[in-house]
């Protein structure tokens, strides 16, 4: 009697391990049937019902017709002129995207952030372009895939990452380039398990997928997995050997709870978050050693980086959750092949990472319709807006006004909107909010 339960709950999380299973566990194949078939069904139903259970049959924000919503949702996003400014040197680069675990935008002097944090990032900014009003739609990373990889974005309640018979009906953009003739991979130096980002992962189909398990059993470990500068240094040295033009994705470690990153910590200030800002300080000085053994790499001037954030973080601002300070992350292109007129500048586009996806696929000159939630940032005629979701409502920003506010209780954390605009920009956000859910719910 006192052991059985424990023992039970232990096999139910599939052992002691800090990431319980999940569905990701039994997914093996880039045949999607496979994966589905290998799935306990009861674990499956348990988690459909789990995640869905307060919202069966109905979207509890519904704010307004239907048709009104949609409405609404297709003047926000109308385009005046469909255009594109195109700041590649080449039409098909190599990309390699780098995801950074956690990154706020206060970690970054030109977004605002102290200065010395990240001293290899700003150095970088000097061949690239820094996107200075971007927001994560998400605060976690199982939601920060699905607006990178598939322009969703995030929603309350649930990530749409959580359950397979929804993530499947979401666009993918390394799809999209891997039907473009691109080699495409995946490296993580932890449990791709977590909120079961290894079953999204493998739907996207990438040729190649390294998590922790599949790495080099010698490279150094932390309580997570493989620190970020080993993790960096073997895709550096796999890009080599990848078929171009490739799409790399890697996505960091460090820079999350309990930091036991292996170096020296500089930083001597930053109260509550000073393991925070030391464990970025520490992925800081693994990019910049990544890009001076990248420089050298003969492929390098025929590939576009790209340095986004997952999701946002509590920094030494100590910003309110609910704020739109709290959810700014950073984003950079940079390499070689931007034309040179570019290199230096900060894009000012307001949007979220899930517009990586259009912005990224218009500069190939790609289709990117079916991406319906992101816009191209470089089209200078594209609606200014950002979007962020929280535990039971949204944050809405547009470049002269903002709002966040929990549904249940109708409660706004923040109202700054000008009377004569107040009633436009509530519909706007809660239209979106409806939008999102909606196809979360699968209306």
């Amino acid at each position: 009697m006192l052991f059985t339960p424990a023992i039970l709950f232990i096999g139910m999380r599939g052992g002691t391990q800090q990431i319980p299973i999940n569905q990701s566990e039994s997914y093996y194949s880039k045949h999607n049937i496979m994966n589905l078939a290998s799935v306990n069904n009861f674990f499956n139903l348990y988690i459909s019902i789990f995640e869905n259970l307060p919202n069966f049959n109905r979207n509890p924000y519904i704010f307004m017709d239907s048709r009104k919503a949609a409405l609404q949702i297709k003047e926000i996003f109308q385009v005046k002129k469909d255009t594109n400014i195109s700041i590649l040197k080449i039409s098909r680069p190599n990309i390699v995207l780098l995801i950074m675990e956690s990154w706020s935008a206060d970690l970054i002097q030109d977004l605002g952030g102290e200065p010395g944090i990240t001293p290899e990032f700003k150095k970088l900014e000097k061949d690239g372009i820094l996107f200075d009003n971007l927001y994560a739609a998400g605060a976690r990373s199982e939601q920060g895939m699905a607006c990178i990889f598939g322009g969703f974005p995030a929603n309350p309640v649930s990530s749409i990452t959580v359950q397979p018979d929804k993530f499947v009906k979401l666009p993918s953009m390394p799809q999209v380039l891997q039907k473009d003739g691109y080699f495409t991979s995946f490296f993580f130096g932890g449990q791709l398990i977590y909120g079961n980002i290894k079953s999204y992962i493998i739907f996207n189909n990438f040729d190649k997928i390294m998590e922790g398990a599949d790495f080099p059993a010698n490279l150094p470990r932390g309580k997570l997995g493989i620190h970020d500068e080993y993790t960096l240094g073997y895709q550096l040295n796999d890009l080599g050997k990848q078929k171009q033009p490739f799409f790399s994705a890697l996505f960091t470690v460090s820079t999350h709870s309990p930091w036991d990153q292996p170096y020296k910590k500089p930083l001597k200030w930053g109260d509550n978050e000073h393991n925070y800002i030391n464990a970025a300080y520490y992925t800081d000085h693994c990019l910049g050693d990544y890009f001076a053994k990248a420089a050298k790499e003969p492929w390098f001037n025929n590939t576009l980086f790209i340095i986004v954030a997952d999701h946002s973080h509590n920094s030494y601002r100590n910003w309110d959750p609910q704020s739109k300070e709290y959810h700014k992350i950073p984003m950079l292109f940079y390499g070689n092949v931007i034309k040179d007129e570019f290199k230096g500048k900060k894009w000012h586009s307001l949007g979220n990472q899930h517009d990586l996806a259009a912005t990224l696929l218009a500069q190939l000159g790609m289709k990117h319709n079916q991406f319906h939630w992101s816009k191209n940032l470089f089209n200078p005629y594209v609606p200014k807006f950002a979007y962020f979701s929280s535990e039971d409502g949204c944050g809405w920003i547009r470049p002269d006004a903002y709002f966040s506010f929990d549904a249940s209780t109708n409660y706004y954390h923040f109202l700054e909107i000008r009377p004569e605009i107040k009633d436009s920009i509530l519909t706007e956000g809660k239209a979106f909010l409806q939008g999102v859910f909606g196809e979360y719910m699968g209306d």
